[in-house]
Formats: C-alpha cells, sequence, structure tokens
C-alpha cells in the first residue's frame, strides 16, 4: 500500500501549448518574485548603512527546533511529521537607526531537519537534515526592564527571512526495508528528475523551491559586561510562506513511499551572541588625527 499518492488535474491548454511552458512561466514568476524581494531588502539596508553612525558587529550560535507544516491534508493521513534538532552559526551587524530602533541583519549557515513517522507503515522512520545560508533582518526597538531591583536591556522586532537551499542527506528506516534484511538505508539528495533507475542511496527533489522566503519574530535580552561589549541571548520563531516543493520526492527503496515536499519549515530558534561597539561616522574616525601641515 502506497503512503502517499498525489492526483494531478489539468486544464485544456490550446494547440501548440505545453505543460513545460506553463511550468517554465511559474518559475520564472517566482523568480522575478524572489528578485524583487532581494532588491528591497538590500536598498533598505544601504539606506540604514548611509544613515546610521552607531553599529555592533560580532558572531551568533544557537540551536533550533524545525517544526515543519504539512500543506497536503492527504499525507498527513499517512505519516506525521515531527519537530527535529538544529543548529546555526554565523555573523551579526546592528545598524542604530534611530534611538532606541535597530536594523538587525544576520549572515549564518542553519541545520533545519524534519522526521517523519509512519501511520500506516509503524516502522517507517524518515530524517532528514538541510543544510541552508540564510540572510534574517529584524527591525527592532530596544526598551529597559526592571526585575529584583536590577535594570536590564531588551529588544523586541519583525522582518524577513531569505533562505537558500545548499542541499541534505538523511536516513529511511521501514518495514519494507526490514523485510529485506536492510535495517537503515543512508541517502544523499539531488535536486531534478531522477536520470536513472539506480542509485537507491540518492533521493531526487524534482522542482523544489530553492530560494525561501519567510517572516522572523523575535525578542532578545542584552548584557552589558564591559563598555562597547554586548551580550545577547536572542529569541527567535521563523515561518516559511514558501512551500518546500510541489511534489514529491522521488525513492527507489522503498517501493511504497514518496516524502510529500508540500510542507513549509516553522523553526524556533535560540541563540547567543557577542557584539562590540562601532562609530562609523566620519567625524569619529577623523578625531585625534591632526591637521598641522609639515614643511
Amino acid at each position: 500500500m502506497k503512503l502517499y499518492s498525489e492526483n494531478r488535474f489539468e486544464f485544456p491548454m490550446p494547440a501548440g501549448q505545453s505543460t513545460v511552458k506553463t511550468n517554465r512561466l511559474q518559475i520564472n514568476f517566482r523568480k522575478l518574485i524572489m528578485m524583487a524581494v532581494l532588491a528591497v531588502l538590500f536598498i533598505t539596508l544601504d539606506v540604514a548603512t548611509v544613515s546610521a553612525q552607531i553599529i555592533w558587529a560580532g558572531f551568533k550560535a544557537g540551536a533550533q527546533f524545525n517544526l515543519p507544516k504539512i500543506d497536503d491534508i492527504h499525507f498527513r493521513d499517512s505519516a506525521k511529521m515531527n519537530p527535529a534538532p538544529g543548529f546555526n552559526i554565523g555573523g551579526v551587524i546592528f545598524f542604530k537607526v534611530k534611538e532606541r530602533y535597530f536594523l538587525q541583519t544576520e549572515y549564518v549557515f542553519s541545520m533545519k531537519s524534519k522526521i517523519i513517522t509512519g501511520k500506516v507503515d509503524p516502522d517507517l522512520t524518515d530524517k532528514t537534515t538541510y543544510s541552508y545560508v540564510e540572510l534574517p533582518v529584524l527591525f527592532t526597538r530596544q526598551a529597559r526592564g526592571r526585575i529584583a531591583g536590577g535594570d536590564f536591556k531588551w529588544y523586541f522586532g519583525a522582518g524577513p527571512n531569505i533562505a537558500y537551499l545548499l542541499g541534505g542527506k538523511g536516513v529511511i528506516e521501514s518495514g519494507e526495508l526490514k523485510e529485506n534484511g536492510i535495517s537503515s538505508l543512508p541517502y544523499t539528495i539531488k535536486f531534478g528528475s531522477r536520470p536513472d533507475r539506480d542509485h537507491t542511496d540518492r533521493i531526487y527533489y524534482p522542482n523544489a523551491n530553492r530560494f525561501q522566503f519567510g517572516i522572523n519574530l523575535g525578542a532578545g535580552l542584552i548584557i552589558e559586561p564591559a563598555p562597547k561589549r554586548k551580550i545577547i541571548v536572542d529569541f527567535r520563531y521563523t515561518f516559511d510562506q514558501t512551500v518546500f516543493a510541489k511534489n514529491s520526492s522521488d525513492y527507489l527503496i522503498p517501493h511504497d513511499y514518496n516524502d510529500n515536499l508540500k510542507f513549509r519549515n516553522r523553526t524556533l530558534r535560540i541563540s547567543l551572541m557577542y557584539l562590540m561597539e562601532y562609530n562609523i561616522s566620519k567625524k569619529e574616525r577623523n578625531k585625534g588625527k591632526s591637521n598641522k601641515k609639515f614643511k
């Protein structure tokens, strides 16, 4: 019994046209949308860089849990998507745009995972790990708080998240594999259609959306251990708007299973940041320089 099957509905097309042409138009339209989002984002960053006088720069690292949301209700009847751990690491720059207002940008490498368990096949476990490069942006506002007589700083904000899928790998177990004496089958993810019926250790993803757009909601606690030094505990929730793919993946083994790729990532993160403060104004950079001319 197949865990998942997809029915396709196609409208009749005029002579001379094909579904291939339609798919290409859809792909080009998605690319145009992504290019527009990137253009707006980079223009915003450029304006912030020009206008900002104070920046914080440093690095971050942290843990994250991916909570994928399945869009296809039929797949939910045969399988369950479970939360899975991951991590993120990279650089951070805060631009001070106005008093208490910052533009927070990050440039990170992240690992997102998902775990699928079977409802029809109780022996099914499919663990997949994806690698991404991400550009999260948050527009934040800082505030002051007080706990047990002590003051502290914190912030909250929201903004876009742009991610690019680099690749992935996984391990699958199933009843069919166990019947053939295979306890588990490691695999590597390839993008595109399968060119042959060989290589059981390669899983193909046709028409995957490798550029993925999401929305960040975040808050953080700011600790200042020394002048111009910041330690930040950052809490983040990212929910993707982009569907991972419209098709199922292509497995050779097991024969009775194909991973449904109609899902959206939902990621909960906690990270630790270490930042140093810099004044990038011309006046500050020229301070202390002598204007004397020597003959």
